[in-house]
């Protein structure tokens, strides 16, 4: 059964911020229903990644109530806890995969949580469910590379291994935090679509950060606004008007800009899933 979640008056602080600091996050009230399916965005610093963190259980409120599936999950014993976190997938923007493993095990890793020392042990040594791990990477067009090391891979590439990684495990709950920041337009829609797609089919709760606000209220029917760690809105996507936008991203206008496919960063040409064009060829005259 797919996973909901209540947040009543939430903060949150990072463990590693000054005493005198802000909340990352300030009383957040949300509510997400089982099966659902939102985007996160807002200017670099608003506590996306934070919220994220805290719907995934990694980080312990400062204040206010968290319910995961109709339990308040920091009352729990140890294993309780523990045994919740496991209905979690969480794939941060840099996919924690070991660059000398084979993409096959990087991927059968994400069932680790379910499996006994052994079974994880005889997956790492010699991997089974090959043809489960190569349909979930078909998903991504990147079937042909099942057998290469993670280290042979570009970063766009990379990044949809892991984004992959949610097909196979058995989570309830997808967290995702930037999933397309190395990813070219064409494999944005193509990682996005397989996603999306994956999760309504299992009927998985799914929530992602974007910075491409054009993909959230495209692909997304609920969008939810954070700006300096506060909800500024949370609406349906097709009520997310470019005045609320404007809004939201004010002061970072450049980011929306971004964000929207109107400015094309050329040094982030490297990271991307396609390499940028070539230079065009020196013209020499002879004489």
């Amino acid at each position: 059964m797919s996973i909901g979640i209540t947040l009543n008056g939430v903060s949150a602080r990072h463990p590693a911020a000054a005493k005198d600091a802000p909340s990352a996050i300030q009383a957040i009230d949300l509510r997400i229903a089982p099966g659902e399916q939102l985007a996160l965005i807002g200017p670099s610093g608003a506590g996306k990644t934070t919220l994220l963190q805290l719907l995934g259980l990694a980080m312990r409120p400062e204040s206010g109530r968290v319910e995961f599936a109709g339990q308040d999950p920091w009352g729990l014993s140890t294993h309780a806890l523990q045994n919740q976190r496991r209905k979690i997938f969480y794939a941060p923007q840099t996919p924690p995969l070991p660059p000398r493993q084979r993409v096959v095990a990087a991927l059968l890793a994400a069932r680790l949580p379910e499996q006994s020392l052994l079974q994880s042990l005889l997956t790492l040594l010699y991997p089974r469910d090959a043809q489960i791990a190569q349909s979930a990477l078909a998903q991504f067009d990147l079937q042909d590379k099942l057998w290469d090391r993670v280290d042979h891979l570009s970063g766009g590439e990379r990044q949809r291994v892991g984004l992959a990684r949610a097909l196979i495990s058995s989570a309830r709950l997808w967290l995702v935090d930037e999933p397309l920041s190395a990813l070219d337009p064409t494999r944005s829609r193509q990682a996005i679509t397989a996603l999306t797609r994956a999760a309504k089919e299992r009927g998985e709760t799914l929530i992602t950060t974007l910075h491409q606000v054009d993909v959230a209220t495209r692909e997304f029917p609920r969008v939810v606004g954070l700006r300096d760690g506060r909800l500024a809105f949370d609406l349906p996507s097709e009520q997310v008007t470019h005045e609320r936008l404007a809004e939201l991203y004010a002061q970072h206008e450049h980011e929306l800009a971004q964000a929207s496919g109107t400015v094309v960063n050329l040094q982030a040409g490297a990271a991307l899933d396609t390499p940028p064009a070539p230079a065009p060829a020196k013209i020499i005259h002879c004489r």
